[in-house]
């Protein structure tokens, strides 16, 4: 018996296929072991050093005396808020960090991880209702702006430039199929949560080109010689720095 024919991938094309962890109906015990694979995959492919990089250049020109900031868009499970504390407290920074994420019990999962002593402060808030007036140093999100159609994510862009003073930074993936077949490869041998396996591919699916990067960025009125669009590992880093000037972050 001949084996079934292998589904055919558009690439060149976003996916509005919807991932396991944007469901409603997520059992809790299943989204905690998933959230705590999703962090054990990124920290494995060194997820959280480009915007550590980031935050070091950002940090060290801000001129004011008070603690800085952040905001993590789509915290998660709070790891990388965690190593933001981490990373501060070796360099005796002392940031204000804040993580909200949609989902309640996603919000529940964070703060049980997270040692009181780490100060990260977790919130259930569909960042889209942050009054207008609130603002923050700097705002990170990484691994959600795939989640976002690309009305909403030029929505989010405008967002980031409102609400943040000293800058803003988006770590996606890139739809690419090396980046789909790793996915696959890397979480079975590694023996993850299968819902990571299929919503990490599902995340390459709906992840943005370099290109489709630059129009939702035109489409949000951000000039593109302000904003610095780096390639790390089949993913993307796309950095507004405000304490920069143009064309030198």
């Amino acid at each position: 018996m001949s084996k079934p024919a292998r589904q055919r991938l558009d690439f060149k094309n976003r996916s509005h296929q919807q991932e396991w962890l944007d469901r409603d109906d997520i059992d809790p015990h299943e989204l905690r072991a998933v959230l705590h694979d999703l962090a054990r995959f990124n920290t494995a492919f060194f997820g959280h050093r480009p915007i550590l990089r980031w935050l070091g250049r950002i940090l060290g020109r801000k001129t004011t005396g008070s603690a800085p900031t952040i905001l993590d868009v789509g915290c998660g499970y709070g790891d990388l808020l965690r190593a933001i504390r981490r990373w501060a407290n070796k360099r005796n920074l002392k940031p204000a960090l804040f993580g909200v994420d949609l989902n309640p019990e996603t919000i529940r999962i964070a703060r049980e991880a997270t040692d009181r002593a780490d100060q990260i402060d977790f919130a259930v808030m569909d960042v889209f209702d942050l009054p207008p007036g609130r603002r923050f140093d700097i705002i990170v999100s990484s691994l959600v702006g795939h989640h976002l159609s690309d009305e909403k994510l030029r929505d989010f862009l405008v967002l980031l430039e409102r609400a943040s003073t000293q800058g803003w930074l988006i770590y996606d993936l890139q739809r690419h199929r090396v980046l789909y077949e790793v996915i696959g490869l890397a979480s079975r041998l590694a023996r993850l949560h299968p819902m990571v396996t299929n919503d990490g591919q599902i995340s390459v699916m709906r992840s943005l080109t370099r290109k489709e990067w630059t129009d939702r960025l035109a489409a949000a009125g951000i000039e593109l010689s302000n904003v610095k669009i780096r390639w790390f590992l089949f993913r993307f880093v796309i950095e507004r720095g405000k304490v920069f000037p143009p064309g030198t972050q």
